[in-house]
């Protein structure tokens, strides 16, 4: 029998050697998360659909056996996750790494008995995630796949232990996995991460030893770490609709009301206005900034005051004669990531426009939608104001717009 017996120094040593990559990796993960949050501060980014990232993260696993067992090992893995939509995204990943055991004395395995052994694991998964609070910085998650298993148990040194030596059992197996997650977004393409998976490997011969019947029952192992992705890609941002002045260079102003003029040639209906003008010239663009909308959807807040009447208001506009045609235009402000704000404006912009015309508005009359997300700012957006003061600003960028495209006769 092969003596495998370590010497009190040698096991201090081993012991130091195998935990030190683990602890150095997460520690180093932790620093490196934290200091880059301290540095850039966390942004006002979220989960969006048709996003698609590649990460790593790195950390431990234990093994849970036919033997009783305090190890940690260390894991890692290399993922691909695509965001179908901002709650749903699908992953797939390969996690490797080293779990440690130690079988008890007497063993059941000639061998092996006072030594930590080791399997080494390594499997290719494929999963979906469900994504809590998508339209948040902080976005846990939880997640359910399938996993290709291949594992090697062997002796502490290095060698294949012996019913893995005698191939008396299978070591590519089919399991599944199922576990929490979470990413926290440093900025708009680039995310701290973490996750928990609880690996339902199928066999009962991670540990290279199995009861048998009736008593075998699966082992499973747990692997936990930290890391980085980055966004790879993500929706185009379409480019800004010029307007054509060519044929307008007179300075509009607000008949209802000069102090809500905010930029050249637009004009700012409030809630109290009645929308009217004997002629209503091309290129003009009617902003109405109190048209809301249930956060993070295109569904019209009917809880606040006024807001029906808002859209009562854009109606009044574009029936104003037959021979108007208009462009609805969607605008956001700028809480949340840049390519999510696109996505409601645009959103918003289509949801006026079926709302016009189920309300009888004639569809020749709307020529198109289009979503400005926050390239067309109304006004700025202070960054070191009041609370209240910059709610204000951002009430007038989270609007619906309505450009005339022909005007009246």
């Amino acid at each position: 029998m092969k003596n495998n017996s370590l010497t009190p120094t040698q096991t201090m040593f081993a012991g130091v050697k195998k935990r030190n990559p683990f602890a150095k990796a997460i520690a180093a993960a932790i620093v490196i998360g934290l200091t880059l949050l301290l540095v850039t501060g966390i942004t006002q980014a979220q989960s969006v659909a048709d996003r698609i990232s590649f990460g790593f993260d790195a950390g431990g696993n234990k093994l849970w056996g036919n033997f009783p067992n305090t190890q940690f090992g260390f894991s890692g893995d290399l993922f691909i996750r695509w965001n179908i939509l901002d709650w749903l995204s699908v992953h797939a990943a390969y996690n490797g790494g080293l779990l440690r055991w130690k079988a008890p004395n007497p063993p059941p395995i000639e061998g092996v008995q006072g030594t930590v052994n080791t399997t080494r694991h390594g499997g290719w998964e494929l999963a979906g995630s469900i994504n809590v609070f998508p339209d948040q910085t902080f976005v846990p998650y939880v997640m359910l796949g399938i996993e290709a298993l291949n594992f090697e148990p062997k002796d502490v040194n290095a060698n294949p232990l012996p019913n893995n030596a005698i191939a008396a059992y299978s070591k590519n197996v089919l399991g599944g996995i199922v576990g929490l997650g979470f990413e926290m977004y440093i900025n708009p393409k680039v995310t701290f991460n973490g996750k928990v998976l609880l690996h339902l490997t199928g066999t009962d011969w991670i540990d290279d030893y199995t009861k048998g019947p009736p008593n075998n029952t699966q082992d499973v192992f747990l692997t936990f770490g930290l890391g980085f992705s980055y966004y790879i890609f993500a929706p185009a941002l379409p480019d800004k609709v010029s307007d054509d002045r060519s044929n307008n260079t007179t300075n509009i102003t607000n008949v209802y009301n000069t102090t809500n003029i905010i930029k050249y040639d637009t004009v700012v209906v409030m809630q109290t206005d009645t929308v009217y003008r004997t002629k209503i010239v091309k290129n003009t663009i009617y902003n109405f900034p109190g048209t809301l909308f249930i956060v993070n959807t295109d569904e019209f807040n009917t809880n606040v005051s006024n807001n029906m009447q808002n859209l009562r208001n854009i109606k009044s506009l574009v029936n104003q004669c037959r021979e108007l045609k208009v462009e609805i235009q969607g605008h956001a402000s700028h809480e949340g990531t840049a390519a999510r704000n696109q996505e409601l404006s645009e959103m918003r912009a289509r949801k006026i426009r079926n709302w016009l015309i189920d309300q009888g508005v004639n569809p020749d009359q709307i020529v198109g939608t289009v979503g400005l997300g926050t390239t067309d700012d109304a006004v700025y957006e202070p960054t070191n104001a009041s609370p209240a003061d910059l709610e204000a600003a951002r009430v007038l960028n989270r609007r619906i717009a309505v450009k005339v495209v022909e005007g009246c006769r």
